[in-house]
């Protein structure tokens, strides 16, 4: 991963090796920092892309895998009844 296109550093770039849960070619899983549900995680493409529908296939295929191993690590630690799954979409999600 890289600096974002405006060059202030991206905060996913800089995560502690620790905070990655799993990992392929094209993105990470982390758990959020501040979860609003036990296993709250987020799946970050490493390619720095302004929409979920800029992705290639590739990545979008990664980013799936690892939603799948979310999934996994979520049903092993918590057995939840059902699940929550978004996209946050273009720098007006991120604006407060």
């Amino acid at each position: 991963m890289t600096t974002t296109s405006t060059d202030e550093p991206c905060l996913f770039c800089s995560l502690p090796a620790g905070r990655v849960i799993q990992e392929n070619d094209h993105a990470i899983l982390i758990l959020d920092g501040y979860p609003v549900s036990p296993g709250h995680s987020l799946i970050i493409p490493k390619r720095h892309i302004g929409s979920f529908f800029n992705a290639k296939a590739l990545e979008r295929a990664a980013l799936l895998a690892l939603l799948d191993k979310a999934k996994e690590l979520v049903e092993q630690t918590h057995r939840p009844a059902g699940y929550n799954i978004g996209i946050n979409d273009g720098a007006a999600v991120c604006a407060g």
